[in-house]
């Protein structure tokens, strides 16, 4: 089944829901549901070149792309008459959130990362990751050894290229830090497999050495997807929470 956007409207403020790459709006689909049953509207848009059955298709598309169908995300709920609008978004999506709350577009009421590379990574998975991804759609489609060969050859140097870009844009996320005063949520993994979760430690002092409000919850037993881990109860319950408190500030 090719995965889709979620749109689901509920109360009057409304939750942007970005995923990672290489996923889809199924990456933060407990959480969607969970949002909408304490009575928010949530939006998970699906990212250009993403949910498809060619892995190519990402390569195709990129950050800038990204970028704008994050802000296109944002225009959506303002044009659908939202007012109140929190941005969230997971590892590769927690950037864009970022660069739209730098934006400070009067509609963003707070919003934040989960397990998202915002200061450059000392390690980092993604890369290789996105190669299994990739075997693993062509297995599906029955090639011969020869032909997946062939597909694999040109993305193992495209995703490098790639990452490049994506941590350019998440550079521009992190000089962004301080560009905005609306609450922020970092939420990182602890057994975090895909990048360095010390790093979000220096996301977080870059806002707080700014006095800028900030909402820090590590989760020591959780790996890279924050949103389908096994803390993943505590983590809605905190992004709620989160949410809740921004509301009556």
């Amino acid at each position: 089944m090719v995965p889709k956007t979620i749109y689901e409207r509920h109360g009057e403020t409304a939750v942007l829901l970005l995923h990672a790459y290489s996923g889809s709006p199924n990456d933060v689909r407990m959480l969607a549901r969970f949002l909408e049953r304490a009575n928010y509207s949530v939006y998970a848009p699906l990212f250009t070149g993403h949910g498809t059955i060619n892995p190519a298709d990402i390569m195709n598309a990129g950050p800038t792309k990204w970028r704008q169908d994050a802000q296109e995300a944002l225009t959506f709920l303002k044009e659908e008459g939202f007012t109140k609008i929190f941005v969230f978004g997971l590892s590769m999506g927690g950037i864009f959130a970022t660069q739209l709350l730098a934006s400070n577009d009067a509609t963003l009421c707070g919003g934040g990362i989960f397990s998202s590379p915002i200061f450059p990574a000392r390690k980092s998975q993604v890369p290789e990751n996105f190669i299994l991804y990739a075997t693993e759609l062509f297995k599906r489609q029955k090639l011969t050894a020869e032909e997946l060969t062939a597909r694999l050859a040109p993305l193992k140097t495209g995703v490098v290229a790639q990452l490049a870009a994506i941590e350019a844009e998440a550079s521009m996320a992190y000089e962004g830090l301080t560009a905005f005063s609306c609450p922020y949520f970092v939420g990182q993994a602890g057994l975090d497999e895909m990048i360095d979760p010390q790093g979000s430690l220096v996301t977080v002092q870059q806002r707080v050495v700014n006095n800028l409000p900030t909402t820090f919850q590590w989760y020591a037993k959780s790996s890279h997807v924050l949103t389908v881990s096994q803390e993943r109860k505590k983590f809605e319950e905190d992004v709620l929470a989160f949410i809740r408190h921004c509301s009556f500030v």
